[in-house]
């Protein structure tokens, strides 16, 4: 039973967040719910890790992370 009340409490958060971060429609929101629940992680998770947005002060790629000139200098020197 702690499992059960454990799980609806989780898909309780996971449709706030849809609601409250996502403004999700109903349909949205079933579709990411069915989607998290096969790969096993909550909604926040899943898109944080998973889902890129068009959202630019929040770049994706940091050029000096991996400078193609760097590994090459590396490898070859």
């Amino acid at each position: 039973m702690k499992k059960l009340n454990s799980h609806l409490e989780s898909i309780k958060e996971d449709i706030a967040y849809c609601i409250d971060e996502l403004n999700l429609d109903n349909e949205m929101i079933g579709e990411l719910l069915r989607i998290c629940e096969e790969v096993g992680v909550s909604c926040e998770y899943f898109m944080d890790e998973f889902v890129c947005n068009d959202d630019n002060s929040d770049p994706i790629h940091d050029p000096s992370y991996l400078n193609i000139r760097e590994v090459n200098r590396i490898y070859y020197s």
